[in-house]
Protein backbone atom coordinates (compact mmCIF):
# COMPACT_ATOMS: atom_id res chain seq x y z
CA UNK A 1 0.00 0.00 0.00
CA UNK A 2 1.10 3.73 -0.62
CA UNK A 3 1.88 5.43 2.90
CA UNK A 4 1.19 8.81 0.93
CA UNK A 5 -2.54 8.10 0.82
CA UNK A 6 -4.97 8.11 3.48
CA UNK A 7 -5.61 4.42 4.54
CA UNK A 8 -9.36 4.96 4.90
CA UNK A 9 -10.78 3.75 1.35
CA UNK A 10 -8.21 1.51 0.07
CA UNK A 11 -5.35 0.22 2.17
CA UNK A 12 -8.04 -0.36 5.36
CA UNK A 13 -10.44 -1.39 3.38
CA UNK A 14 -8.77 -4.41 1.84
CA UNK A 15 -7.41 -5.13 5.26
CA UNK A 16 -10.55 -5.06 7.32
CA UNK A 17 -13.00 -6.02 4.81
CA UNK A 18 -11.56 -8.34 2.37
CA UNK A 19 -8.52 -10.41 4.02
CA UNK A 20 -9.46 -10.04 7.40
CA UNK A 21 -13.33 -11.69 6.80
CA UNK A 22 -11.83 -14.36 4.70
CA UNK A 23 -8.93 -15.39 7.32
CA UNK A 24 -11.50 -15.16 10.25
CA UNK A 25 -14.16 -17.21 8.58
CA UNK A 26 -11.66 -19.53 7.58
CA UNK A 27 -13.21 -22.86 9.37
CA UNK A 28 -16.16 -22.28 7.06
CA UNK A 29 -14.64 -22.57 3.89
CA UNK A 30 -11.57 -23.65 1.44
CA UNK A 31 -10.40 -20.32 1.15
CA UNK A 32 -6.86 -20.04 0.48
CA UNK A 33 -4.71 -17.51 -0.11
CA UNK A 34 -1.09 -15.83 -0.52
CA UNK A 35 -0.17 -12.63 0.61
CA UNK A 36 2.91 -11.41 -0.97
CA UNK A 37 4.61 -8.09 0.45
CA UNK A 38 7.91 -6.18 -0.34
CA UNK A 39 9.59 -3.92 2.74
CA UNK A 40 11.83 -2.30 0.55
CA UNK A 41 8.32 -0.82 -1.97
CA UNK A 42 7.00 0.90 1.46
CA UNK A 43 9.62 3.52 1.59
CA UNK A 44 7.58 5.89 3.45
CA UNK A 45 6.85 3.28 6.12
CA UNK A 46 10.66 2.61 6.67
CA UNK A 47 11.76 6.39 6.12
CA UNK A 48 8.96 8.14 8.24
CA UNK A 49 6.51 7.45 11.21
CA UNK A 50 3.07 8.82 10.07
CA UNK A 51 -0.57 9.33 12.19
CA UNK A 52 -1.42 6.57 9.68
CA UNK A 53 1.12 3.68 11.00
CA UNK A 54 -1.03 2.94 14.07
CA UNK A 55 -4.01 2.32 12.12
CA UNK A 56 -2.66 0.00 9.26
CA UNK A 57 0.12 -1.85 12.10
CA UNK A 58 -2.61 -2.88 14.06
CA UNK A 59 -4.90 -4.08 11.00
CA UNK A 60 -1.82 -5.76 10.35
CA UNK A 61 -0.98 -7.07 13.28
CA UNK A 62 -4.75 -8.65 14.08
CA UNK A 63 -4.43 -10.73 10.39
CA UNK A 64 -0.67 -11.82 11.24
CA UNK A 65 -1.44 -13.33 14.59
CA UNK A 66 -4.65 -14.86 13.38
CA UNK A 67 -4.20 -19.20 14.33
CA UNK A 68 -4.93 -19.88 10.19
CA UNK A 69 -2.32 -17.34 9.36
CA UNK A 70 1.63 -18.64 8.33
CA UNK A 71 4.32 -16.37 7.46
CA UNK A 72 7.27 -16.87 5.12
CA UNK A 73 9.87 -14.78 4.49
CA UNK A 74 11.61 -15.19 0.80
CA UNK A 75 15.27 -14.96 0.52
CA UNK A 76 15.27 -14.82 -3.26
CA UNK A 77 13.17 -11.93 -5.49
CA UNK A 78 11.49 -14.51 -8.13
CA UNK A 79 9.84 -12.17 -9.53
CA UNK A 80 12.39 -10.63 -12.19
CA UNK A 81 15.03 -11.96 -14.06
CA UNK A 82 18.59 -12.41 -12.76
CA UNK A 83 19.73 -8.85 -13.79
CA UNK A 84 16.85 -7.15 -12.50
CA UNK A 85 16.91 -9.13 -9.29
CA UNK A 86 20.48 -8.92 -8.55
CA UNK A 87 20.46 -5.10 -8.96
CA UNK A 88 17.27 -4.78 -7.11
CA UNK A 89 18.96 -6.98 -4.52
CA UNK A 90 21.95 -4.40 -4.23
CA UNK A 91 19.46 -0.99 -4.42
CA UNK A 92 17.79 -2.65 -1.59
CA UNK A 93 21.46 -3.49 0.21
CA UNK A 94 21.86 0.87 -0.13
CA UNK A 95 18.10 1.62 0.69
CA UNK A 96 18.78 -0.39 4.03
CA UNK A 97 21.81 2.10 4.55
CA UNK A 98 19.58 4.79 4.48
CA UNK A 99 19.21 7.63 7.56
CA UNK A 100 17.26 10.27 6.43
CA UNK A 101 16.06 10.53 10.01
CA UNK A 102 19.24 11.20 12.27
CA UNK A 103 17.94 7.92 13.69
CA UNK A 104 19.43 4.04 13.00
CA UNK A 105 18.68 2.53 9.50
CA UNK A 106 15.53 0.07 9.35
CA UNK A 107 16.04 -3.50 9.60
CA UNK A 108 14.77 -5.77 6.60
CA UNK A 109 14.27 -9.07 5.87
CA UNK A 110 17.28 -10.79 4.30
CA UNK A 111 17.29 -10.99 0.79
CA UNK A 112 20.03 -12.64 -1.37
CA UNK A 113 20.95 -11.40 -4.45
CA UNK A 114 19.87 -13.40 -8.18
CA UNK A 115 17.55 -15.68 -10.26
CA UNK A 116 17.99 -18.66 -12.02
CA UNK A 117 16.02 -16.84 -14.93
CA UNK A 118 18.62 -14.77 -17.19
CA UNK A 119 17.44 -11.75 -19.54
CA UNK A 120 18.40 -8.20 -20.61
CA UNK A 121 20.44 -5.66 -18.67
CA UNK A 122 18.92 -2.65 -17.26
CA UNK A 123 19.73 0.52 -18.62
CA UNK A 124 19.86 3.15 -16.09
CA UNK A 125 20.24 6.81 -17.55
CA UNK A 126 21.90 10.04 -15.86
CA UNK A 127 20.39 13.04 -17.63
CA UNK A 128 21.59 16.46 -16.03
CA UNK A 129 19.43 18.52 -17.95
CA UNK A 130 15.70 19.17 -17.93
CA UNK A 131 15.26 19.53 -21.34
CA UNK A 132 12.10 17.22 -22.63
CA UNK A 133 14.05 16.42 -26.01
CA UNK A 134 16.31 14.62 -24.43
CA UNK A 135 13.70 12.03 -22.82
CA UNK A 136 12.19 11.88 -25.87
CA UNK A 137 15.06 10.87 -27.89
CA UNK A 138 15.88 8.58 -25.38
CA UNK A 139 12.22 6.89 -24.60
CA UNK A 140 11.43 6.55 -29.01
CA UNK A 141 14.83 4.89 -29.19
CA UNK A 142 13.64 2.81 -26.28
CA UNK A 143 9.97 1.15 -27.85
CA UNK A 144 12.01 1.18 -31.05
CA UNK A 145 13.62 -1.58 -29.44
CA UNK A 146 10.79 -3.03 -27.95
CA UNK A 147 8.76 -2.80 -30.53
CA UNK A 148 11.36 -3.47 -33.37
CA UNK A 149 10.28 -5.75 -36.59
CA UNK A 150 12.76 -8.33 -34.35
CA UNK A 151 10.83 -8.25 -31.27
CA UNK A 152 8.29 -10.71 -29.87
CA UNK A 153 6.49 -7.81 -27.63
CA UNK A 154 2.86 -5.98 -28.47
CA UNK A 155 1.64 -3.04 -27.13
CA UNK A 156 0.00 -4.49 -23.62
CA UNK A 157 3.46 -6.14 -22.81
CA UNK A 158 5.39 -2.63 -22.03
CA UNK A 159 4.39 0.22 -19.38
CA UNK A 160 5.72 3.65 -19.55
CA UNK A 161 5.75 5.07 -15.70
CA UNK A 162 6.47 8.40 -14.63
CA UNK A 163 7.82 9.61 -11.12
CA UNK A 164 8.80 12.58 -9.62
CA UNK A 165 7.95 15.15 -6.71
CA UNK A 166 4.76 17.59 -7.34
CA UNK A 167 1.93 17.42 -9.47
CA UNK A 168 3.34 19.92 -11.95
CA UNK A 169 6.35 17.31 -12.50
CA UNK A 170 3.50 14.50 -13.02
CA UNK A 171 1.58 16.62 -15.74
CA UNK A 172 4.66 17.40 -17.64
CA UNK A 173 6.39 14.29 -18.11
CA UNK A 174 2.60 12.60 -18.32
CA UNK A 175 1.95 15.16 -21.60
CA UNK A 176 5.86 14.05 -22.77
CA UNK A 177 5.06 10.45 -22.24
CA UNK A 178 1.47 10.59 -24.29
CA UNK A 179 3.07 12.81 -27.21
CA UNK A 180 5.44 10.23 -28.13
CA UNK A 181 2.71 7.21 -27.83
CA UNK A 182 0.13 8.71 -29.72
CA UNK A 183 2.08 9.61 -32.31
CA UNK A 184 4.01 6.93 -33.10
CA UNK A 185 2.91 3.73 -31.02
CA UNK A 186 -0.95 3.78 -29.78
CA UNK A 187 -2.03 3.63 -33.17
CA UNK A 188 -4.26 0.48 -32.56
CA UNK A 189 -6.82 -0.89 -29.95
CA UNK A 190 -3.72 -2.37 -27.88
CA UNK A 191 -2.18 0.69 -26.12
CA UNK A 192 1.02 0.84 -24.43
CA UNK A 193 0.34 1.76 -20.91
CA UNK A 194 1.16 5.00 -19.25
CA UNK A 195 1.03 5.12 -15.45
CA UNK A 196 2.28 7.15 -12.58
CA UNK A 197 4.63 5.10 -10.39
CA UNK A 198 2.13 4.97 -7.84
CA UNK A 199 -0.35 3.22 -9.81
CA UNK A 200 1.19 -0.01 -10.34
CA UNK A 201 2.45 -3.00 -8.85
CA UNK A 202 5.53 -5.20 -9.50
CA UNK A 203 6.38 -7.29 -12.13
CA UNK A 204 3.08 -6.57 -13.82
CA UNK A 205 4.92 -5.90 -17.07
CA UNK A 206 7.44 -7.37 -18.91
CA UNK A 207 9.20 -4.65 -20.35
CA UNK A 208 9.01 -0.47 -18.35
CA UNK A 209 10.50 2.32 -19.49
CA UNK A 210 10.74 4.87 -16.31
CA UNK A 211 10.83 8.60 -16.70
CA UNK A 212 11.53 9.95 -13.34
CA UNK A 213 12.76 13.45 -12.36
CA UNK A 214 15.87 13.75 -9.31
CA UNK A 215 14.94 16.09 -6.51
CA UNK A 216 16.92 16.18 -3.40
CA UNK A 217 17.03 18.32 -0.27
CA UNK A 218 18.97 19.20 2.83
CA UNK A 219 17.80 19.42 6.53
CA UNK A 220 19.69 19.20 9.99
CA UNK A 221 18.86 16.29 11.90
CA UNK A 222 19.64 15.61 15.44
CA UNK A 223 21.55 12.33 16.62
CA UNK A 224 20.57 10.10 19.25
CA UNK A 225 23.99 11.35 20.68
CA UNK A 226 22.26 15.01 20.41
CA UNK A 227 24.72 15.85 17.84
CA UNK A 228 23.79 17.58 14.56
CA UNK A 229 23.89 16.60 11.28
CA UNK A 230 23.09 18.07 7.75
CA UNK A 231 21.75 15.09 5.62
CA UNK A 232 19.97 15.58 1.92
CA UNK A 233 16.83 13.68 1.24
CA UNK A 234 17.08 12.54 -2.35
CA UNK A 235 14.01 10.08 -4.04
CA UNK A 236 16.55 8.60 -6.66
CA UNK A 237 17.39 5.12 -4.04
CA UNK A 238 13.67 4.18 -3.38
CA UNK A 239 12.21 5.09 -6.90
CA UNK A 240 15.44 3.24 -8.70
CA UNK A 241 14.06 0.61 -6.80
CA UNK A 242 10.74 0.32 -7.23
CA UNK A 243 10.77 1.28 -11.25
CA UNK A 244 13.01 -1.62 -11.86
CA UNK A 245 10.68 -3.96 -9.67
CA UNK A 246 7.73 -2.92 -12.34
CA UNK A 247 9.87 -5.33 -14.93
CA UNK A 248 9.60 -9.21 -15.33
CA UNK A 249 12.69 -8.66 -18.01
CA UNK A 250 13.68 -5.49 -19.85
CA UNK A 251 14.00 -2.02 -17.31
CA UNK A 252 15.12 1.10 -18.31
CA UNK A 253 15.33 4.20 -15.96
CA UNK A 254 15.48 7.76 -17.39
CA UNK A 255 16.45 10.32 -14.74
CA UNK A 256 16.63 13.67 -15.59
CA UNK A 257 17.82 16.52 -13.26
CA UNK A 258 20.53 14.67 -11.84
CA UNK A 259 22.87 16.43 -10.24
CA UNK A 260 25.79 14.45 -9.04
CA UNK A 261 28.10 14.36 -5.51
CA UNK A 262 25.26 15.79 -3.63
CA UNK A 263 23.57 13.16 -1.79
CA UNK A 264 25.71 10.17 -0.43
CA UNK A 265 23.50 7.61 -0.60
CA UNK A 266 22.98 7.90 -4.27
CA UNK A 267 26.64 8.49 -4.72
CA UNK A 268 27.51 5.06 -3.40
CA UNK A 269 24.85 3.15 -5.01
CA UNK A 270 25.37 4.36 -8.60
CA UNK A 271 29.29 3.74 -7.89
CA UNK A 272 28.63 -0.13 -7.08
CA UNK A 273 26.45 -0.66 -9.95
CA UNK A 274 29.11 1.29 -12.36
CA UNK A 275 30.94 -1.70 -11.49
CA UNK A 276 28.60 -4.10 -12.24
CA UNK A 277 28.38 -3.92 -16.29
CA UNK A 278 27.54 -7.30 -16.06
CA UNK A 279 24.59 -6.55 -14.31
CA UNK A 280 23.42 -3.23 -15.93
CA UNK A 281 24.49 -0.19 -18.04
CA UNK A 282 24.49 3.12 -16.70
CA UNK A 283 24.75 5.91 -19.66
CA UNK A 284 25.27 9.55 -18.60
CA UNK A 285 24.68 12.54 -20.49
Amino acid sequence: FDMDEEPSCADRNILSEVLLPVVQNSSTNNTRMWILCDNAQSWRKIRYKNSNDEVLDSLLDELRNHRDVKSKELTVNLRNTFEISTVLSITRKHYERMDNAGTLPATWPKQEEGHFLRGNKPVIYLLQTSDNATCIEILEQELEILRGSDSCLVNKDIAVIHSGVGADTHADTRDTVNIVLLLSWNTTDEKITEVGMADCVSAEWAAVIVIHRYWSSSRTVKLPDNREEEITDSYLIPELYRALSRARVYGTVIVYDYTPNICKYDDNLLEELRQRRDLCTIIER
